[in-house]
């Protein structure tokens, strides 16, 4: 072990007469602790919200959308359209969809409650979406069956069953904003519906509003005949879906509009990102106030042992070797702190994501409890940042150890 290194682990383990100094020592370990903790719970809180809210987004919806060439058109030959996006490379799959607005009632809920109707080929729909894996009671396979007494099947989101007050086996009927003729006046076009299949796709704006009918009952329903609402696509790669929807627009020509999923979210993600970047800033300054303490102290420690430093120049010791027994104190303090606080940080976050102690109101925040996701690559860059900080907080304290005057130091002992 160098003189600087056994010099500087005495100086911070020795006790001193100086009880101030102990004190100042401690509380600047403490901070780089809590900063650094504190930064990898904040980082990894908004990196698993970040990555819950865009899984679950991404899951339910498809990747890229094509509509009619002017809103609410119908596409008449959804099949060649569907053709024509399997031909695109990086698209993996494709499917018609129907999408329509209405009303849901039941007999617990005769007021009913809006819906999103959206109708599916089931079998395509499963290589678009994520719809079959969310199933928590029901079988979804008999939406194409049907229910009991040749009543049509429908799926539900959890929540829209909880509104409804029904479950797999229970009557439910829809209502659509299109008028049909009867003998005696125009009324609402309805239909009565079984229930098959509970869904949760963990996304409470999804779960409270939609409900899945089988793509020809949903034909029949509003009256499209052959005719799809829009075509609902998924790509292989999610980095080059820019690409994709500029090639399947080429393809497909004016007559159709492709969207992108990241598109019509893109305020959205750009807020998430936003708010990580200035939380992440903004927790950062407690590393960057740990390390002004560690300043304070080093600045301390040398007004402390002044004679302690004019005896090592009379012994022989350089400036340079003065400086280094400062600048080892300082980031002694930094990586002591910058590794407890890792290893504080990563196991709250382990528990708070483990018994998800954070809950959130679904009605506001889409999911119901907060994610604690660490990444490798940010646990790296808070390291980093505590140690470079507390670094470049021994340079000046340090050089001004190692340009003091022995003879000063020493004239009056």
């Amino acid at each position: 072990m160098s003189y600087e290194l056994f010099i500087a682990l005495r100086y911070l383990t020795a006790k001193r007469k100086q009880t101030f100094v102990s004190v100042i020592s401690l509380i600047s370990v403490l901070g780089v602790i809590v900063g650094v903790a504190a930064l990898i719970i904040a980082l990894a809180l908004m990196t698993g919200f970040q990555q819950d809210i865009r899984e679950k987004i991404l899951g339910a919806n498809a990747h890229l959308t094509v509509f009619g060439s002017w809103a609410g058109r119908p596409i008449e030959d959804p099949d060649s359209v569907v053709r024509a996006l399997l031909s695109v490379p990086g698209i993996v799959s494709a499917a018609p969809v129907v999408l329509e607005k209405g009303l849901i009632v039941s007999d617990l809920n005769p007021g009913g409650t809006g819906v999103v109707l959206k109708g599916v080929r089931l079998e395509q729909e499963r290589r678009v979406t994520d719809l079959a894996r969310k199933v928590v009671s029901g079988d979804l396979e008999a939406l194409s069956r049907g229910g009991g007494e040749g009543r049509e099947g429908i799926a539900l989101g959890k929540d829209l069953a909880a509104t409804l007050g029904v479950g797999p086996g229970d009557r439910v009927r829809v209502i659509l904003p299109q008028m049909q003729m009867t003998p005696f006046l125009p009324v609402p076009k309805s239909r009565p519906f079984e229930v098959v299949a509970i869904l949760d796709s963990g996304f409470y704006d999804y779960d409270s509003t939609r409900a899945y009918l089988d793509l020809r009952s949903a034909q029949s329903f509003a009256s499209l005949g052959e005719a799809a609402t829009v075509i609902e696509a998924r790509t292989a790669d999610l980095s080059r879906l820019k690409e994709v929807v500029e090639e399947a627009q080429r393809r497909l020509g004016k007559d159709f509009f492709v969207n992108d999923l990241i598109a019509m979210n893109k305020a959205f993600f750009t807020a998430l990102n936003l708010e990580k970047l200035l939380m992440s800033i903004a927790v950062g300054l407690i590393v960057v106030v740990a390390a002004l303490n560690i300043i304070t102290v080093l600045i301390l420690m040398v007004m402390e042992k002044v004679r302690d430093i004019g005896a090592l120049v009379a012994l022989g010791a350089t400036p340079g070797g003065i400086t280094r027994i400062f600048m080892l104190q300082g980031a002694i303090i930094g990586i002591f702190g910058t590794v407890v606080g890792c290893l504080l940080g990563l196991g709250l976050c382990w528990w708070l994501d483990a018994y998800q102690v954070v809950r959130l109101p679904v009605e506001v925040y889409y999911i119901p409890y907060v994610p604690f996701r660490i990444r490798t690559l940010d646990v790296a860059l808070v390291c980093l940042l505590s140690f470079l900080a507390s670094f470049l907080a021994t340079l000046y304290p340090s050089r001004q150890a190692g340009r003091l005057d022995a003879v000063e130091a020493l004239r009056y002992e």
